[in-house]
């Protein structure tokens, strides 16, 4: 008596639906995943130039650095918009968006910096610099022309 109410009500409540800032939030991470994946064949070069009998050969690889800063500016977005939900200005999806802006910008300055650092170190040897100021993740090798005949 009584127990019929009891089997009628669902076992399961239903789940309330993501917020929207959980959903942005697992977007930024898609994004963040895709970006680094992305960053690594733009910090990854390599050129040969010749000037004055030698040989200069510059290699890049990736740094670690250019994932720290992409992985920081998603983390510290994140933090920051979790501090101004609600807010009037500068809400979460503002401060979301700005997090991925900073995202995707630090992948197209890895990919600017590729030519930049190519131009560069070219020009350098031209004219004369044997050991041009690069970032820390190029790395250079120098050959002697060979004067046996």
């Amino acid at each position: 008596m009584g127990d019929e109410r009891l089997l009628t009500e669902p076992v399961l409540r239903p789940r309330p639906a993501p917020s929207q800032l959980t959903k942005d939030a697992r977007w930024l991470v898609v994004i963040v995943v895709l970006c680094i994946v992305f960053q690594q064949p733009g910090s990854t070069w390599g050129t040969s130039f010749s000037h004055a009998g030698q040989e200069y050969d510059f290699e890049s690889h990736p740094a670690l650095g250019w994932t720290l800063v992409t992985v920081g500016f998603a983390v510290v977005g994140f933090l920051v918009a979790i501090a101004r939900r609600g807010a009037r200005r500068f809400d979460e999806h503002t401060v979301m968006g700005l997090a991925l802006a900073g995202v995707v910008g630090t992948t197209v300055l890895v990919w600017l910096l590729m030519p930049a650092q190519i131009a560069w170190v070219q020009w350098a040897v031209e004219h004369g610099s044997t050991h041009p100021f690069v970032i820390g993740n190029v790395t250079e090798r120098v050959r002697y022309a060979d004067y046996a005949g």
